[in-house]
């Protein structure tokens, strides 16, 4: 069992901020609180560091969908390559290539993670999934989050960020291509200093993504145990 929850925070560290407390889905006192959660996410930033975040912002909510081949790179010498499917609001796959045995599939109510060598299911909330501020309905960076740093080129802009709550010095880039605004690579670097990079691969926006892609039916160990 303790193997399988060390896969489990692997799966997820990888691929995003992993929260241990619900806040990412604000409730009525979060929003009520929107004002001053903007005010301290944006708190250090210069006018046009503010503006790049709300461009940022502007983007992500009228993406749909993406779906990609992504190479993730680690710097303790760990590679793997896989499928992503993200689709607006609530939903995303992720599936890794052999011999990384992993999926994990968010379908709009819970996150599924599923270990394919071991043949066992976890699920997890919904707030739990990598990338968890992507799929919100409304993309608010601002909530629960502390922009450390906004930047823009030529070519790239980029956000750095850090978690709320997060004091074991977790922190996560994301890097877009411009002109047009492009989700293109996020970086994650951990509390041991690992430094962990996802990168698009011929990335589609806004495209049509078959619904089976997140359906969970076929992994659900749960239910298929029931139904036996």
């Amino acid at each position: 069992m303790g193997c399988t929850f060390r896969k489990l925070a692997f799966g997820l560290a990888l691929l995003g901020f992993v929260t241990t407390s619900p806040l990412f889905y604000a409730n009525t006192d979060a929003q009520a609180a929107s004002s001053n959660d903007e005010t301290a996410a944006f708190s250090g930033l210069s006018p046009d560091e503010v503006a790049i975040v709300r461009r940022v912002e502007g983007y992500l909510n009228d993406l749909t969908s993406v779906s990609a081949r992504f190479i993730q790179v680690s710097s303790n010498g760990s590679l793997s390559e896989g499928n992503l499917y993200i689709q607006r609001p609530g939903r995303m796959r992720f599936e890794y290539d052999d011999p990384v045995p992993i999926v994990m599939i968010a379908n709009g109510v819970t996150l599924l993670y599923f270990d394919k060598k071991l043949k066992q299911s976890t699920y997890l909330p919904l707030w739990k999934t990598p990338l968890w501020f992507l799929i919100r309905e409304k993309v608010e960076l601002h909530k629960d989050i502390h922009i450390l740093r906004a930047q823009e080129s030529n070519s790239t802009v980029q956000l750095e960020l850090r978690a709320e709550g997060e004091s074991d010095g977790t922190q996560m880039t994301l890097l877009f291509s411009d002109n047009p605004l492009s989700l293109r690579k996020w970086e994650v670097v951990d509390a041991q200093g690992i430094t962990t990079q996802v990168s698009l691969i011929d990335p589609t926006y806004d495209g049509a993504i078959n619904e089976d892609v997140f359906k969970t039916d076929d992994l659900d160990l749960q239910k298929k145990n029931l139904a036996d």
